[in-house]
């Protein structure tokens, strides 16, 4: 059996241990240490998940048995700690998006290809039971030919002013940059690249810097059409729908048990609409934590390379920065490549 990868986990918050806890899950990787700026925090989750609490951000890159960096940080910090990962031979993972600039983003990818190291963006929700059945049914011809897609991602914002997301500086784009970039990613796993982008954001509730409400609508290379839409107001909402000239494919989920991720696909429905009726479609649940990391973990022994590396980072956020410059100007963007 291959030696576990030794992994430094840096960000300690609500997602730093929901990806400590998926480690547990996995015998692929072993969490050697934590870091984050608040001594007590990092002390905690040390203790928590049996693992040192690095005195700084380089200790922790430099300890014993470290192959590996997992980056669950504010996006605008991703580009300057994956340079400090390459620098010294370590693979990446880093939470999406991979950066909130397409210039931060580039450049992380360009250290981690000139070190020689890997860049896995962790865009988890492509990796789910419903989404790779809903890209089988694509495949398969099941739903004709898509013509439009809707997708929605959204969550009540703890927006407070100690926090990196209420500020536009820091989180530009709000709710679609970090809700909305998963099915930027979903959605052209699903349908290929998006080519023009239509944007709308709008602050109606919260009291944050950042506006709390953003609309992206894309064209397709394909043809079809589509819209995300995420907001830091409204109840937990997961959903996806591709509507074709054969079916309807909805995937929803009951979004009470979010953030347990292991839940994800148990609470979400997927059903088929076509002229004869509509059917739920049955698929097999999965653990996209788990997957995304084990996947990491063979990355770095050399055994693969990353569904979602630099490229595929760098096409969902190219949606999210087209929509801000559209509600900029007023114009619809055209992506780039």
């Amino acid at each position: 059996m291959t030696d576990p990868v030794g992994v430094a986990l840096v960000g300690t918050g609500m997602w730093g241990r929901i990806t400590a806890e998926a480690l547990r899950r996995t015998p692929a990787l072993r969490l050697v240490t934590c870091f984050s700026r608040d001594v007590e925090k990092r002390k905690t989750f040390a203790h928590d998940f049996s693992c040192s609490s690095a005195s700084s951000f380089e200790a922790a890159l430099e300890a014993e048995g470290v192959e590996g960096v997992l980056l669950i940080t504010p996006n605008s910090t991703h580009a300057e700690h994956a340079a400090a990962c390459a620098e010294r031979g370590l693979h990446v993972y880093v939470e999406k998006p991979i950066a909130d600039t397409i210039e931060d983003g580039l450049a992380m990818q360009r250290v981690c290809q000139a070190a020689g190291v890997t860049l896995l963006v962790a865009h988890c929700f492509r990796r789910l039971g419903a989404s790779r059945r809903v890209k089988q049914l694509i495949d398969e011809g099941a739903l004709g030919e898509v013509v439009l897609a809707e997708a929605n991602f959204s969550l009540v914002g703890r927006l407070t002013p100690g926090k990196w997301r209420f500020y536009r500086q820091t989180c530009p784009g709000g709710p679609l940059m970090q809700l909305g970039v998963h099915h930027a990613d979903t959605l052209q796993y699903w349908l290929g690249p998006v080519t023009h982008v239509q944007g709308s954001f709008a602050h109606l509730v919260t009291e944050a810097e950042i506006d709390d409400v953003g609309v992206a609508l894309l064209a397709f290379a394909s043809g079809a059409h589509g819209v995300i839409t995420s907001s830091y107001v409204s109840p937990k909402t997961y959903s996806l729908r591709l509507l074709g000239s054969k079916a309807v494919v909805t995937a929803a989920s009951e979004m009470s048990i979010w953030p347990d991720s292991v839940k994800m696909d148990p609470a979400t429905t997927l059903t088929l609409e076509t002229a004869q009726g509509r059917s739920q479609i049955e698929f097999e649940p999965r653990d996209m934590l788990v997957e995304e990391l084990e996947e990491f973990a063979r990355c770095v022994r050399g055994e693969s390379t990353p569904e979602t590396g630099g490229p595929e980072g760098l096409r969902a956020l190219r949606v999210i920065r087209a929509a801000i410059a559209s509600h900029e100007t007023g114009r619809t963007v055209a992506l780039e490549g």
